[in-house]
């Protein structure tokens, strides 16, 4: 059976969560690390990856699911960069403000 890459990741760990997704949906992903030492350079520096792959046939069903993950993961991270935000403004805010007067 011919495989197709429909998404790239630098952890297993954060490939998991859309592999599970598209086996809930039927569709038998595969997720696929590479760890490769740079033998060419005279130092050692590590390539780690991680795809997942599809069944060349699921492949248009596996890039739909792929494509509403992304979307839902984007308004999320942004959500939490303004949840972030807002939480940062009010420490700013409080450390900066005087203490009640003591009675």
């Amino acid at each position: 059976m011919k495989t197709v890459t429909v998404a790239a990741f630098n952890s297993q760990a954060e490939a998991e969560p859309l592999k599970t997704r598209l086996v809930a949906a039927g569709i038998a992903a595969e997720v696929h690390s590479e760890s490769k030492l740079d033998e060419e350079l005279d130092f050692s520096r590590v390539s780690a990856g991680a795809r997942i792959e599809v069944p060349r046939s699921d492949f248009e069903a596996a890039l739909g699911i792929v494509y509403a993950w992304n979307v839902a993961e984007t308004a999320e991270t942004a959500q939490l960069r303004q949840t972030e935000s807002d939480l940062r403004g009010t420490v700013s805010r409080s450390a900066g403000s005087s203490p009640p007067p003591a009675a």
